[in-house]
């Protein structure tokens, strides 16, 4: 098969991801219909059987499936070809790529009707639509620009947050989107919108250069923001075929082999450790060697010429098994969960409903009245369990901002071994020279930052491991209070039904009807469960509020310490250069010693300012998770009631056909499993 004849392929199998997508959702949709029908018929009948919630998370996840979007985030420095490789993706010249222009702004790609473009800013100001042509032509710069920029902490248009772009290309039309990242050396304030991006992707496309292998910047990035965040990181190393170019003679295939050769360990050291899953190397599956100038050309020049020889074929087999295998595999999980629970909170409730339908109006007013305590005790393990919470989250922010303040203040004692181990090219005799002192005076910002960034960076894996310990512990107290919630369901169980025939042909048995104790399971060990194996959104929530934590650290510390420097560090260090000539070291040494002289002044403030946010973050999560488990618990309570107030409010103002509401609710049952198999059936063909 040719490369084009395996991009159509892709396509093709996008074509059929999305014909299944809607097909699953029309079947939830239509579970969910047949549900809300049950419950008003049975406004007629025995009454409803509380499935509210159950048809509302089958509604949403219905709305998910037919609204839901891929989106891949493009990172990357500056210059190593991101649009240029878009482009290439895209099989058309959509966005600035030309050898010198660098894309000034974050742009997200995404289908739309016509091409047009949409400004949106910082502030108050209405977003702007502007034309295709304008917009390429208003927003890129060229690179030169941008690094002086970047030495100066500068936006290229600061006034504006990020672009919109809008275009009926059939790849975007498959619901895939694309967010293309200025450069990794932007500001924190635009890093800050990129990081939001990262947190609500489905994938990242970092894009290397075969000309220069994993610089410093690239491997702080990777450190910093990307590593064990639970992300799954497409690694697209660029210009491959440039390589050859760097050869005395290109013709050489010995020596091309053995440059490749040596390419690919540079790579693999670096980048193994973000291509593994659950253990398994990946990294085969991850890392593709792209020549994206030589596809593009050849795309613009024929659409049907082949990208054979450009890394392309094998990157497109990878990007399809991911999207139309492993995404669309856990959509079909979580389309599948949703519907078989929503199945078995009905067969359970009939399951309840039905061997109570022959009962009198005095008897099933004693049953429900001989249950008033257990509904009270189920309401005692919630709340138990919520105290649980509590504690653990008081005592868990408490070490973590404590460790955090702890942290901050050692600082000072190891300042100027870290700073400068991290700062190899950080040029001081540039402080010497009139001319350049301003210039290194920004360098020297930005060194002080990538310091912060690195010592935050270690920071937050202490913090993440203390998180993870806190909610294993979570984790092995619901397992507890879920056993408990059980117990006191099954008696519930037992004074409701007991244990005898009924009159209409069913019987309960207890090791065939597990009743509500299925639903404990769901409640009680869902979040914690997911959360320490990186995959659960709940994990994503605290790793953006840890990173949105990171990114205003750095910004208050370089404000703060900075303020300082400039009146009081640059004044002392101009009096004491007159009297050392050009010795580089001697200003190296006195410039590190007043600059650590001002930090520690300050080292004391920002433990305490910031480990009091820090304290507050982390809180957040555990009220997040404390109100999800508190919603699950009350409204399975709530539900068990209102089921058996409404079958007693229905059997005091009417008489029940038995026969007849067994057979619908029976009926019900057998459409409803239907509907529950088809689900899976269709699932079965991606």
């Amino acid at each position: 098969m040719s490369s084009q004849e395996k991009a159509a392929g892709w396509l093709h199998s996008l074509d059929r991801l999305v014909r299944v997508r809607n097909e699953i959702a029309a079947l939830l949709e239509d579970l969910a219909q047949n549900l809300t029908l049950a419950e008003s018929q049975a406004e007629n009948t025995s009454g409803k059987l509380g499935l509210s919630k159950e048809i509302e998370r089958l509604i949403q996840q219905s709305e998910n499936l037919r609204q839901g979007v891929f989106r891949f985030l493009v990172l990357g420095d500056m210059k190593r070809g991101k649009s240029t490789f878009l482009n290439a993706l895209l099989g058309q010249n959509l966005l600035p790529s030309d050898v010198t222009p660098c894309t000034a702004l974050l742009t997200v790609l995404k289908y739309g009707t016509a091409e047009k473009a949409t400004i949106y800013y910082n502030d108050s100001k209405q977003p702007e639509e502007i034309d295709f042509q304008q917009f390429k032509q208003r927003y890129t710069i060229d690179p030169e620009e941008a690094k002086i920029l970047e030495r100066g902490k500068e936006l290229a248009f600061p006034d504006i947050s990020h672009a919109v772009v809008e275009h009926p290309l059939p790849l975007l039309a498959k619901g895939i989107e694309f967010v293309d990242s200025p450069g990794l050396n932007d500001t924190e304030a635009r890093n800050q919108l990129t990081l939001d991006y990262i947190y609500n992707c489905h994938a990242i496309l970092f894009v290397l250069s075969a000309s220069q292998p994993c610089t410093l910047e690239e491997r702080r990035y990777l450190q910093n923001y990307l590593k064990d965040r639970g992300l799954t990181i497409f690694f697209i190393v660029n210009s491959w075929d440039r390589i050859r170019e760097g050869l005395v003679d290109p013709e050489d295939t010995e020596a091309l082999q053995v440059a490749e050769d040596k390419l690919r360990r540079v790579f693999q050291t670096n980048l193994s450790e973000y291509c593994q899953d659950r253990g398994r190397d990946i990294y085969q599956d991850r890392v593709f060697e792209i020549s994206a100038l030589n596809a593009l050309r050849s795309r613009l020049k024929n659409s049907e010429a082949t990208l054979e020889g450009t890394g392309f074929v094998e990157f497109l087999a990878a990007l399809n098994h991911f999207l139309t295998g492993e995404r669309a595999a856990a959509e079909r999980e979580q389309a599948r969960a949703i519907a078989l629970q929503a199945c078995n909170r009905f067969q359970a409730a009939i399951s309840r409903r039905i061997p109570l339908l022959d009962e009198t109006v005095d008897q099933l007013k004693q049953k429900i009245d001989s249950i008033q305590s257990d509904f009270a005790n189920l309401s005692e393990i919630g709340n138990k369990f919520q105290q649980e919470i509590r504690t653990v989250r008081e005592r868990t922010s408490q070490e973590i901002g404590d460790s955090f303040r702890t942290y901050i203040l050692d600082l000072e004692n190891t300042f100027e071994k870290d700073f400068l181990s991290t700062q190899p090219d950080l040029d001081f005799m540039q402080f010497l020279d009139k001319n350049n002192r301003a210039m290194f005076y920004t360098s020297f910002k930005r060194a002080f930052e990538r310091y912060m960034n690195d010592r935050l960076a270690a920071w937050e894996f202490i913090a993440k491991q203390k998180i993870a310990s806190a909610f294993s512990e979570l984790e092995e107290k619901a397992a507890d209070s879920r056993i408990e919630y059980e117990r006191v369901v099954e008696a519930m169980n037992k004074k409701l039904l007991g244990y005898r025939f009924y009159a209409v042909g069913h019987s309960y048995k207890h090791e065939e009807n597990s009743t509500w104790a299925e639903v404990a399971i769901d409640m009680f060990s869902s979040i914690p469960d997911n959360l320490n194996r990186g995959i659960h959104s709940f994990n994503m929530f605290w790793q953006s509020v840890l990173a949105c934590v990171m990114v205003t650290l750095v910004l208050n510390i370089i404000g703060v310490v900075f303020a300082s420097l400039t009146l009081s560090v640059l004044g002392g260090i101009l009096v004491v250069t007159g009297v050392v000539a050009l010795q580089a070291e001697y200003v190296r040494q006195q410039f590190i010693s007043a600059t650590k002289t001002e930090f520690v002044k300050y080292l004391p403030q920002i433990a305490e300012e910031q480990s009091q946010y820090i304290y507050e973050a982390v809180r957040k999560c555990f009220e997040t998770y404390e109100e999800q488990v508190c919603d699950r618990v009350n409204a399975d309570i709530n539900s068990r009631k209102a089921e058996l107030d409404s079958l007693l409010a229905q059997k005091q103002s009417r008489e029940i056909d038995i026969q007849a509401e067994t057979k619908r609710l029976k009926d019900l049952e057998a459409d409803i499993l239907s509907q529950l198999q088809q689900i899976e059936l269709v699932g079965g063909f991606l």
